[in-house]
């Protein structure tokens, strides 16, 4: 019981049923308010036909009435009063004479007192039969003279004019109802699809599955659409982010099983043989801070994702002041040309680092005779930061790949060459981050050239 009744309130809360409920209600609704509106319509003038041939009979018979009996008989058979005619009239002179036009107004009249009135038209009379009548009165000389006009010929008009209203309003609410069902059914199947395509989607599954795309309604095919755009982004992310862990693992095992590794030989040996503390330490000195070095650049690509702060910054001045600082540690030859009064929106931190891990790069990866250039220039709604050596080069093929985490271009040389192998990803990042574009080309005859560019205002 209680399972058909959970089934119940979900069935209630579908779009199908929702969409269905309120078109059958606006259907009903307009529907009784057109045939409310026909009956009304039809009733008034039927009402005020009667009310106007009474008021002409009225005045016939005020034009032409007589002084007696006699000439009161003559003026009701020149008017048509007789037993066929619609048309009851009933006159009282004041000597106490009844005269009526007819057997049947005679008939009539005799139940006069027991008529009953109606509610909304106080002209209308009803006998114990239900046999409406108009009913009118008026003074003429000597005589009160009362009128009564048959209605039967018109209600039975009306009631044939409402059971027609009826039929056709309820022909309309069924074919609707059943063309709105059919209709939100459609509507709703999408979003039904939609709905199961998701429960059995797996974001992890390597089939890359997606959801299927109807054709109509527009809004759902745009839903559809948004939905697998964001689907391969997670997918993209989610492949990213385990390709991250793994690498990173691999990363950070190496130096601790070394720092352990010359622990443990300090421990075992470091009492007969001091001469290996001096080694082991250095060793180990070294580690930690390459160690160190990797995790702040972990954290700092953990917090990329987050919002942050920006103000309006003198870029020339935080490109020329991160080059000040490395040029302590640089052997090669710096060329620097920083044009001056250069501002954007962001974060100085952020654009420290891309520089810094530029020029890094090209420190490592450039021989102590050969020379780095840094270039910071303005250029139609651009502004361009672009570093170049003339070291060892990248081959076409792994152009691409140097952004990638913890990728190095001469992997015989990786344990040689200091540095996290994430510099560069978070360059990317960065520059993503600020809508900019990186590129990466030779420098004839031997050399690599990073170039960086920012839209003139970033938001």
């Amino acid at each position: 019981m209680k399972k058909n009744r959970a089934t119940l309130k979900q069935r209630k809360n579908t779009t199908q049923f929702q969409l269905t409920i309120r078109f059958i209600g606006l259907l009903i609704s307009a529907v009784l308010i057109l045939s409310l509106a026909i009956m009304g319509i039809t009733v008034v003038e039927l009402y005020e036909s009667t009310e106007k041939q009474a008021d002409l009979l009225e005045d016939s018979l005020k034009n032409s009435g007589g002084k007696d009996a006699k000439e009161w008989q003559k003026v009701l058979v020149e008017n048509g009063s007789n037993d066929s005619s619609l048309y009851l009239v009933h006159v009282q002179l004041d000597t106490g004479e009844v005269i009526y036009s007819s057997e049947d107004a005679k008939e009539v009249f005799q139940k006069f007192s027991q008529m009953k009135q109606f509610l909304v038209f106080d002209r209308i009379l009803w006998t114990s039969e239900i046999e409406p009548y108009y009913y009118a009165s008026f003074q003429k000389d000597e005589a009160k003279v009362t009128l009564l006009v048959d209605m039967e010929d018109q209600f039975d008009l009306i009631g044939r004019i409402f059971s027609l209203t009826i039929f056709i309003t309820l022909a309309v609410i069924i074919l609707g109802s059943l063309i709105t069902h059919r209709f939100s059914k459609n509507l709703s199947g999408s979003l039904v699809v939609m709905d199961e395509e998701i429960n059995r989607l797996n974001v992890s599954d390597s089939k890359q599955q997606q959801l299927t795309i109807p054709k109509t309604p527009q809004e759902v095919q745009n839903i559809s659409k948004s939905f697998n755009q964001l689907l391969e982004k997670q997918r993209m992310y989610l492949k990213r982010e385990q390709q991250f862990v793994t690498d990173a693992s691999h990363e950070l095992r190496t130096p601790i099983a070394a720092v352990r590794g010359h622990v443990n030989l300090i421990k075992r040996r470091g009492k007969s043989h001091p001469e290996v503390i001096p080694t082991s330490l250095s060793y180990i000195d070294k580690e930690s801070k390459r160690l160190e070095s990797l995790v702040e650049k972990l954290l700092l690509l953990g917090r990329l994702d987050t919002q942050f702060n920006t103000e309006q910054l003198d870029l020339s001045l935080i490109i020329q002041q991160t080059i000040n600082e490395l040029k302590v540690m640089m052997t090669q030859e710096a060329v620097i040309k920083i044009e001056t009064g250069i501002f954007l929106e962001g974060q100085v931190e952020h654009f420290y680092q891309i520089t810094r891990n530029l020029v890094e790069n090209a420190m490592k990866y450039t021989e102590a005779s050969g020379t780095i250039t840094v270039t910071l220039f303005s250029d139609e709604g651009t502004i361009q930061l672009i570093v170049e050596d003339s070291g060892m080069g990248i081959p076409d093929e792994e152009k691409a790949k140097v952004f990638e985490r913890f990728y190095r271009v001469d992997q015989s040389r990786s344990s040689e060459i200091s540095g996290t192998g994430i510099g560069l990803s978070i360059v990317k990042e960065l520059v993503e981050k600020y809508q900019g574009d990186i590129a990466v080309t030779d420098v004839l005859p031997q050399g690599t050239r990073f170039a960086v560019t920012f839209k003139t205002q970033i938001k």
